[in-house]
Formats: structure tokens, sequence, C-alpha cells
């Protein structure tokens, strides 16, 4: 097979299997009727992050030492707690998507890259000679996750669902990533 086919695969099953939490964050984005817009520049923004650290890391053999990497747990958490009290405090519907922006998106998403800088330092630091191949495919790939996210989030179904138990369910969600990833090894 084809170095340059077998390399396309690996970057297309390492960007699947590290980023199945981000096609859950953003079919809830996009059927909580957040901007369009926002989603996807927070998206590519957090995963440009993740990036450009697993770059760094993989050049300097590690930049972030592996026990600190759980600490990026706090984030989500933090987000989800505010979250689960502003919504006690008001009923207002959607408030809290009105102050999710191209940031807040962004740093979720980063906050949720440990297992994607734990997988790419290592792919990029062996793939390196075709460093291109994987990061083009990797922004294809954005684009691609998020136009699935956009689809689910307009099923009918899933809006339903949205609509009813969002409110409560976000904040339990980013807590629960939070807790999750502050739990890890």
């Amino acid at each position: 097979m084809n170095q340059y086919f077998q390399v396309l695969l690996a970057a297309i099953a390492t960007f699947a299997v590290t980023n199945v939490d981000d096609a859950v964050l953003l079919t809830l984005l996009f059927a909580r009727r957040v901007p369009s817009r926002r989603i996807i520049a927070g998206q590519y923004l957090g995963f440009a992050t993740i990036v450009v650290v697993s770059l760094f890391a993989a050049l300097a053999a590690i930049v972030i030492p592996h026990r600190w990497i759980h600490l990026l747990g706090i984030l989500p958490l933090t987000l989800g707690i505010k979250d689960l009290f502003r919504t006690r405090r008001t009923r207002m519907r959607h408030q809290s998507t009105d102050n999710l922006g191209i940031l807040s998106i962004a740093l979720v998403t980063i906050s949720g890259g440990a297992d994607n800088i734990g997988v790419y330092v290592p792919f990029f630091f062996f793939g390196r000679r075709f460093l291109w191949l994987i990061l083009a495919a990797y922004a294809s790939l954005i684009g691609l996750w998020c136009s699935f996210g956009r689809w689910l989030g307009n099923r009918s179904l899933i809006l339903r669902f949205v609509d009813r138990w969002a409110e409560k369910a976000v904040p339990v969600i980013f807590i629960f990533l939070g807790i999750f990833l502050l739990c890890r090894p």
C-alpha cells in the first residue's frame, strides 16, 4: 500500500478516535442554536491550539509533563459549575447559549484535548516526514466533524431533547468531563 495512503488512513483514525467527545459537544452546541460561525471558529481555534502544543511537544520530546495534562479538566469543571449555578439562579431559556463565544468553545475543545495530545505527539514525531499530509487531513476533518455535528444538531428528535434537557444537561456534561480529566492518571 502507498505510504501516503497509509498516513492518510492513520490521520483519519487518530482524528476520529480522539474527537468522539467533540462530536457530542458539537451536536449539543448546534442543537442549542449557538451561531454556526462561533462553533466552527471555536472548534478550529481550539483544535489548532491542541495541534500547536502537540507539535511543540513532538519537537521538544515533551513540553507538558504527562502528570499535568489531567489538570486541563479544571476548565470544563469550572464552566459546568458556573453554568449550573447560573441555571439555578435564572430560568431564562438559552441564556447560557448567548454567552458561549468563540473563546469559550475553543477552551472547552482544548480542555478535552489531553487524549489528543497524548496520541498526536508520537504520531507527529514518527510521521514528521508526512506532517503536511496529517495536518491537511486534520483541517479537512474538523470541517467534516462540524458538518456532522450540525446535521445531528438539526434533527427534530435531538432538538426536542435539547429544548427539554439541555439547560440541565450541559453543565452536568461539562462537570463530568472535568472530573473525568482530573481523575485520569
